[in-house]
């Protein structure tokens, strides 16, 4: 039961990192992981290419701080996607985690089948001589860590309120949750207020959901403007006990 909730909690690690609507030319970003005193912990960059009609790649470059390894890391992080009118769909996504002599101690590969709605995900860990490879069939739409703040744009767009989603996390293993938009606000980022809504991620834990009362919750914000862009994290950084961060775009 712990391991599972563990897990859970871990969706809430950061699943906001870029955003795009209708992309007419390359999309880059900047962002930054400050504890509550507002030291640096990580940063990162971010970049969406379209590689081919209505197919992009979204890369992911980071180093610092990371709870979920508790050293200094670095890491790339690969997601191929389509979109279309109806929305986002992950193609592939690969993530490689590097320590500080540059060895990769995490490898992370996820091949989605969008026709028979399933994926093929791989979680490696050569040092540890760790490998594991699981298949899933989904019945909900599909999100990983990098494509949920795309879905969140086209939810703002779309008017909504709740949607019910399956997310595929990097153990891996798929758990149900609920994107859930939760108000509008002014907030400050990088020097500037502006106005945005928040959204929460709320897993589904069935007969353990009582017990979601005794941890911090996670929101991530989102321009109230089209193209509905993310702009902050609020939560845990990675599983229970780790640090609470805000993650934040720079440079707007």
């Amino acid at each position: 039961m712990i391991k599972l909730l563990i897990s859970l909690i871990c969706l809430f690690s950061f699943v906001w990192p870029d955003t795009l609507l209708a992309v007419e030319e390359d999309v880059k970003m900047n962002y930054v992981c400050r504890d509550l005193k507002g030291g640096d912990r990580w940063r990162a960059m971010s970049e969406i290419k379209n590689i081919s009609p209505s197919v992009y790649l979204m890369t992911e470059k980071a180093e610092g701080i990371h709870s979920s390894f508790g050293e200094w890391v670095s890491w790339i992080a690969e997601m191929k996607f389509e979109q279309s009118d109806h929305g986002v769909s992950s193609i592939s996504l690969i993530k490689r985690v590097f320590n500080a002599k540059g060895k990769m101690i995490r490898r992370e590969k996820q091949d989605f089948d969008n026709i028979n709605n399933s994926a093929t995900c791989t979680h490696e860990e050569p040092l540890r001589n760790i490998s594991r490879t699981r298949k899933f069939k989904f019945n909900r739409d599909v999100v990983t860590r990098l494509s949920l703040g795309l879905y969140a744009q086209k939810f703002l767009k779309d008017g909504k309120m709740s949607e019910k989603l399956q997310m595929v996390s990097e153990e891996p293993n798929v758990y149900n949750i609920e994107l859930r938009r939760e108000g509008k606000e002014v907030i400050e980022v990088s020097g500037r207020k502006i106005s945005a809504y928040r959204l929460c991620v709320d897993p589904e834990l069935g007969a353990l959901n009582f017990v979601k009362k005794f941890f911090p919750k996670s929101y991530a914000w989102h321009s109230a403007r089209p193209e509905y862009g993310w702009l902050k994290y609020s939560g845990l950084e990675g599983g229970v006990g780790s640090e609470k961060v805000e993650v934040s775009i720079e440079g707007l």
